[in-house]
C-alpha cells in the first residue's frame, strides 16, 4: 500500500520533505480504524513508525506515545528494546508492560489522507475493520 507523508518544517535544520512509501500490508496494524470525517473524540490517526528508512509497523493511535505504546504491545518495535540500560543515555518505557526502548532512530509520522487521492487505501481499511482484521494483510 502506498501511504502519503506531508512535509514537515520545523525550522532550518528540521525540514522533512512530503514523502510517498510503500509499506508491507502485513505492517499495517488495523487496530483502531477511524476514516476521514468519522466521529473521532480521541483524534486518532494514523502513524508511520521507522528505524530510519525502515518500515516497522503502521498503527491507528491519538498520539505519538500511544502509537510507539501499541507498536511494542503488538511485538513489532523489538529493534527498538534494550535489554540493559547504559547510564547517560535516554530511554522511554513503552507498551503495557513498561519495556525499555532506546528511540534515537526511531522516526514517526502521521499520514496524510485526502479521499480523492486515497481512496483504494480508505475502502481497504473499511473493509479490513468490517472483516475484524489484525493487519491489513489478515
Amino acid at each position: 500500500m502506498k501511504l502519503h507523508l506531508p512535509a514537515v518544517n520545523g525550522g532550518p535544520f528540521n525540514c522533512r520533505p512530503f514523502e510517498v512509501i510503500e509499506v508491507d500490508d502485513s505492517d499495517i496494524l488495523c487496530n483502531d480504524v477511524t476514516l476521514p470525517e468519522e466521529f473521532n473524540p480521541h483524534n486518532v490517526r494514523l502513524w508511520v513508525i521507522r528505524n530510519g528508512t525502515c518500515v516497522i509497523c503502521v498503527v491507528w493511535a491519538s498520539h505519538e506515545q500511544n502509537a510507539f505504546d501499541i507498536m511494542v504491545d503488538e511485538w513489532k518495535g523489538c529493534c527498538f528494546l534494550v535489554d540493559e540500560e547504559e547510564e547517560g543515555v535516554e530511554y522511554a518505557y513503552l507498551g503495557n508492560a513498561g519495556e525499555c526502548a532506546n528511540l534515537e532512530c526511531a522516526d514517526i509520522r502521521e499520514v496524510e489522507f485526502k479521499p480523492s487521492r486515497d481512496w483504494k487505501e480508505l475502502c481497504a481499511f473499511a473493509e479490513a475493520r468490517g472483516g475484524r482484521q489484525d493487519t491489513l494483510f489478515s
